[in-house]
């Protein structure tokens, strides 16, 4: 029975974290630095998390920024969404790669980008940046232990790829 119940909650804070993130366009990306520090900068997912179960997100980056750098070096990046109106946030983590194959970049390829990548999909400097997310934290009002703001939810993946409450 326990399992079971397990199995519902992670399900109950899996679909608050999809309907937190549906909410919000634009995330905080956090990069670990080479001097120890941390990196972050505004993005804009293009992949929400699919309700197969992947928790798959990327975005687009030139290939010669420091957060493209970063994540080459580091191989982990954080995303941090908030809603502001209800004050609620998911935090995902996990293992983080630069794409450049041209058919991935092609499949999720958007005309406003030309703007930034003149040369579209082929632009040589335009990469794909795959977070595959291992770890969730979220607070979410109605979802998140009380009190409100001060505890929060989390899960992980367990080395079978299950996801798995954890203490937070």
């Amino acid at each position: 029975m326990l399992e079971k119940t397990n199995a519902t909650e992670v399900d109950r804070l899996l679909e608050a974290t999809r309907q937190t993130m549906a909410k919000v366009r634009d995330c905080w990306a956090a990069t670990p630095a080479a001097d120890g520090g941390v990196n972050a900068r505004i993005v804009q997912p293009i992949d929400a998390a699919s309700d197969d179960g992947d928790w798959t997100i990327c975005f687009i980056t030139g290939a010669r920024t420091r957060k493209a750098a970063e994540i080459a070096r580091a191989g982990r990046m954080t995303l941090c969404y908030q809603h502001h109106p209800d004050r609620g946030y998911v935090v995902l983590s996990g293992r983080a790669a630069l794409v450049t194959e041209r058919s991935a970049i092609r499949a999720r390829w958007r005309e406003p980008w030309r703007l930034f990548f003149p040369g579209g999909p082929e632009d040589p400097d335009l990469v794909l940046v795959r977070l595959a997310v291992d770890r969730i934290e979220l607070c979410v009002p109605g979802v998140s232990p009380e009190p409100f703001g001060i505890r929060y939810a989390a899960l992980a993946r367990d080395s079978a790829g299950m996801w798995r409450l954890r203490p937070a």
